[in-house]
């Protein structure tokens, strides 16, 4: 091999490409997927006595029994290896259904477990390389595809729009066919693998619970054709495999993995047979049965005395146990690492050398690895790859000294508890926006079964699911726009739904899900146009029923036990979700662009946890970093300190730390010191700290920063103009509605000048009412202060039903003021400039979308005096409070600060801005939304809203007043801190969250505040900022 080549091969070697190269372990949830590092001379022997069963099925003798294959081995042996390699010689060759089980200490019943087990393993891709044709599809096309069925009634099942009732009959006359053709199969199980072949989901799902044996309500049943619910799962078991055998579709094959896991329950001694007697329950009652059974070999010879005798011969006689010889010989060894590298080097383009084949390993590795078990071949390996990456050294040959590799977890038990709650009835959604509302959390999830080295964010746009993929450096890898393709191929149903998904998407990537098959009729339109849709870069994705199931299982599941000491181990070992068929096509993290290569040093060791933010150090003999947990900002936080406290400057340099997580900001600036981090002085400002310096040119690359300018005129800073109520307010739920009607009447009430009591209370109920009205009527428009003052004008016969025994002529009184608002108010109310939305601020709308991270800082001094800034703030908080309730979120999505958030919730006073910002408090944990509330008047706070906030922080307090109204705060935590508080410095703290109490020095934000003058921040409204050159300069460094 020429040196040139030698080296490439050793770049790409040392390349985070295919980083899992060399990963030891099999898991349960691989078992479906091809393996493309399969080595076949490992456990001939085992192998070759698989494949004799399976074609004594096949062969013309006929049997009265099925089989039960026993294997031993001892740990790292690769006994669920071999179940993978079984299951993908099966299904490539068409020979038969294979079902994957482990043992579960928690299951005393193993024949309703081996049926869950099995109806989830079938709903798998039958063998992916082929498609994504289930194995249940599969067996339901070898029922309907026979020739005594007319195939023009095949077209009418699969092709047509039919009634319950015209369905039931016709797949009824079809079944009739069938079972004379199958004398003796269960007629009721043919009917309902025909429905199958509807392309209805929710069908679909019906048919699965029947399946499983879980009970059918009576609509359930009616949709099925009459269908009833079955409750002897060995019996379902034994139909199907019988129907497998007519059809001349195979064997059907049990495996019972990981059997040793059942003696970590205490009546392991009586859960063992029970194991073992299920199998032999299915042998003995179907010829096409094969079982396999995998344990350790010490397991097997303790326990194996707790069987009957009868039980021994059934799994030691025909065939005879098979034992797994652990020990990697020479061939073996070179096998297993050169067909990874082959794959590797292959996938760059590099040929491979026959003459030197496992380069950049010695060439006499294979010999000194020679005696160690295939897991321990691969951990050495992967342990060198992983030292070469570092040092930029080739491999050293290895030592005499057997290395000690991973060994599994001794005991599994999330493992068995998930198991055991999958096992459980687990109700799909069929509602299409909660069924993408699932996929998004379920998606959201995947990035701690990743360990956080991809971040996936999810935004939910007119029916479609936005999604973006960032990988371990923070570029966005991935853009994805999903859609739910559901609907009929009968009338351009399908088609039109795929248009509008690619319409939607523009230059994303458009990613069409369904629960049933795709049309696949090469001879239909809707065929040539998936076709074509799938040419232009689209992508078309099955979701299958026990992928759904899974992904509602583990949002209880996590609400379970995510506070288990191994749950993120066990999470990120066995990638529950991310294992799932749909969510690997979907987030296609394994063929994503690689990050760039790493330096050649040793890398410094931060936390994995992104989680958990430092924001200062603990105050004391020892200083120890002081981290706060990113979740607990859902439950909002409060900065109280007097002026130079540097209770801003804390807030400021969490938010930092959130933007460069991916999380968005917003900021409510009334003096325009917050306006700094538009100036581009304020980022160049030498900073003498290297690694501070780094982070700020990250976060200045990473981050779109944009100034608003409520209240300005035409030509002159970013105008945001504000609707009479939130838009989309008539979608929502009509207590929803109303509610936040009655906000926006109580803040025009008190621009207005009206007091809460009186005819003017009696008025702001009625502009409430026709507020909630007229955007009911008219959902998809914006409420303008004009359409609001007709409305109310035309006395609607609507709104005087609406307003019950309220006088009607307080309607005129109410009409004239609100003419004088508009004219004597008209720059609130100027529909120049960009709309107020949540999702623009967030930096969320697909219009002004740009990849970075929005900082949105608003600056209210243009509004005038406060009773504008409150108004405007009224509906600013409105239109949060409707997102909301749109955007249920249980992360942390967005933070919004609020300086000087005495003005909006004040203690002695009830400004248009109380009420929603109280609502909010109690309603943004549920949307993911932090509220961050800073003053430097703590006296001057409502502090009855303090069970809404978790986390206090608390600079130095001078005021006597202030002092007093903290004491009911104060009082709730175990040291007494009130005298101490006076004597503080800057940026000294203490922090206070769930009765704790903790002092720190805080550390210093990114970017100082600064009083930035008018003329300045119309400047920096007007540019955008983030488009200078030095800006681009940084985003070309940082990404």
């Amino acid at each position: 091999m020429s040196e040139k080549l030698k080296d490439k091969r050793f770049d790409i070697f040392c390349s985070p490409i295919k980083l899992d190269l060399f990963h030891s372990i099999t898991h349960h949830n691989q078992i479906w997927r091809p393996d493309l590092y399969d080595v076949k001379i490992i456990h001939r022997e085992s192998r070759e006595c698989f494949e004799h069963l399976l074609n004594r099925v096949h062969s013309q003798t006929k049997s009265d029994s099925g089989r039960i294959l026993l294997l031993l081995g001892e740990s790292g042996a690769g006994k669920t290896h071999l179940m993978r390699a079984f299951r993908n010689h099966t299904h490539e060759h068409g020979l038969g259904y294979f079902v994957y089980m482990q043992a579960n200490p928690n299951i005393s019943k193993y024949e309703h477990y081996a049926l869950h087990q099995a109806v989830d393993s079938l709903d798998k891709p039958y063998y992916q390389l082929n498609g994504d044709l289930n194995g249940f599809l599969r067996l339901s096309n070898a029922l309907i595809e026979q020739d005594a069925i007319p195939k023009n009634k095949i077209q009418h099942l699969r092709n047509s729009e039919l009634s319950q009732e015209n369905l039931a009959i016709l797949i009824s006359e079809i079944a009739d066919i069938i079972i004379n053709q199958f004398c003796g199969q269960d007629l009721d199980l043919i009917r309902a693998l025909l429905y199958l072949q509807c392309d209805n989901a929710a069908i679909h799902a019906r048919v699965f619970k029947y399946l499983r044996c879980e009970h059918l309500v009576e609509y359930d049943s009616k949709v099925l054709g009459g269908l009833s619910s079955q409750d002897n799962p060995l019996n379902m078991l034994e139909a199907l495999a019988k129907l497998m055998l007519a059809t001349n579709s195979g064997a059907f094959i049990i495996c019972l993995d990981e059997l040793e896991r059942i003696q970590l329950a205490e009546d392991a001694k009586v859960k063992f047979p029970l194991a073992i007697d299920t199998l032999i329950k299915l042998a003995d009652k179907i010829p096409n049965f094969i079982g396999v059974v995998a344990c350790l070999v010490d397991f097997y010879e303790t326990f194996k005395n707790t069987l009957q005798t009868s039980q021994l011969d059934r799994i030691r006689s025909d065939p005879r146990p098979s034992t797994l010889i652990t020990q990697c010989n020479q061939e073996e060894v070179q096998a297993i690492i050169e067909i990874r590298l082959q794959d590797l080097f292959n996938n760059e383009g590099i040929e491979f050398d026959k003459n030197d084949p496992i380069c950049p390993f010695p060439p006499e590795t294979p010999e000194k690895l020679a005696g160690m078990n295939s897991r321990k071949v691969l951990d050495w390996c992967r342990e060198q790859r992983e030292q070469s990456m570092i040092i930029r050294q080739y491999p050293r040959l290895p030592n005499d000294t057997e290395p000690t590799g991973i060994e599994p977890i001794e005991e599994p038990v999330i493992d068995a508890l998930w198991n055991n709650h999958l096992n459980r009835s687990h109700s799909v959604p069929e509602n299409e926006f909660e069924l993408l509302q699932l996929l998004a959390s379920s998606i959201e999830h995947c990035t701690k079964e990743l360990n956080y080295s991809h971040q996936f964010q999810c935004l939910w746009r007119q029916g479609f699911l936005d999604i973006g993929i960032q990988d371990a450096t923070g570029n966005t890898s991935q853009q994805l726009t999903i859609g739910l393709c559901q609907k009929s191929s009968q009338g351009g149903s399908l088609a039109k739904q795929i248009d509008q998904l690619q319409a939607q998407a523009g230059v994303r990537k458009p990613i069409a899900l369904r629960s049933t098959e795709f049309p696949s009729n090469p001879q239909t339109q809707i065929a040539k146009r998936l076709g074509e849709f799938i040419a232009v870069g689209g992508k078309k994705i099955v979701v299958f029923d026990s992928d759904w199931r899974t992904m509602v299982a583990m949002t209880s599941f996590r609400l379970e036990y995510e506070n288990h000491p191994k749950f993120l181990e066990w999470l990120r070992a066995e990638q529950p979700l991310l294992s799932l068929p749909s969510l690997q096509q979907i987030l296609n993290i394994e063929n994503s662009d690689p990050p760039p290569l790493p330096d050649p040093v040793l890398p410094v060791i931060h936390p994995t946890d992104p989680s958990l933010l430092r924001i200062g150090f603990t105050q004391g003999y020892q200083p120890r970093p002081y981290e706060i947990n990113r979740a607990e900002l859902v439950r909002h936080a409060a900065f109280l300190g007097s002026p130079g406290s540097g209770k801003t400057t804390l807030a400021l340099n969490i938010i930092e730390q959130l933007l460069l997580q991916g999380i968005p900001a917003i900021l409510l600036d009334r003096k325009g010191d917050l306006c700094n981090y538009a100036q581009e002085a304020a980022w160049q400002t030498p900073i003498a700290d290297s690694e501070r310096a780094k982070m700020r040119d990250k976060l200045h690359a990473k981050t779109e920063i944009v100034i608003y300018t409520p209240g300005t005129i035409e030509g002159q800073g970013r105008a945001l103009n504000i609707p009479i109520a939130p838009n989309g307010l008539g979608q929502l739920p009509s207590g929803e509605r109303q509610q936040l009607a009655n906000h926006a009447a109580f803040a025009l009430g008190k621009i207005m000048g009206y007091r809460d009591s009186g005819q003017d209370k009696s008025r702001t109920a009625i502009l409430g009412q026709a507020i909630a009205l007229l955007s009911e009527l008219q959902p998809d428009q914006a409420l303008s202060l004009d359409s609001l003052m007709n409305f109310i004008d035309s006395e609607d016969s609507l709104l005087l039903n609406a307003i019950g025994k309220l006088d009607s002529k307080l309607f005129k009184k109410l009409v004239e003021n609100l003419q004088t608002l508009s004219l004597t108010n008209g720059n609130l109310f100027s529909q120049y400039g960009e709309s107020l939305t949540a999702q623009s601020l967030l930096g969320l709308s697909p219009d002004t979308y740009t990849g970075k991270t929005r900082l949105s800082i608003i600056n209210t001094a243009f509004l005038g005096n406060d009773e504008n800034i409150l108004f405007w703030v009224a509906q600013f908080l409105l239109e949060i409070n409707r997102y909301a309730k749109k955007s249920p979120s249980d992360k942390l999505q967005a933070v919004i600060l609020f300086d000087e958030a005495d003005l909006y919730l004040p203690a002695q006073s009830k400004p248009a801005t109380k009420d929603p910002l109280e609502n909010l408090l109690r309603r943004a944990r549920s949307a993911g939304l932090g509220l961050m509330l800073a003053t430097q008047s703590p006296g001057d706070l409502d502090y009855k809203s303090r069970d809404q906030i978790s986390s206090w922080f608390i600079g130095r307090v001078t005021q006597n007043t202030a002092l007093d109204k903290l004491r009911p705060l104060l009082s709730e935590v175990k040291n007494d801190i009130t005298n101490k508080l006076p004597n503080q410095t800057t940026g000294e703290f203490y922090a206070i969250h769930n009765g704790e109490v903790s002092s720190f020095k805080a550390d210093l934000s990114l970017i100082q505040t600064k009083q930035v003058s008018s003329d300045e921040i119309l400047r920096s409204a007007s540019n955008k900022t983030e488009n200078s050159p030095l800006s681009r300069f940084k985003t070309f460094l940082f990404g």
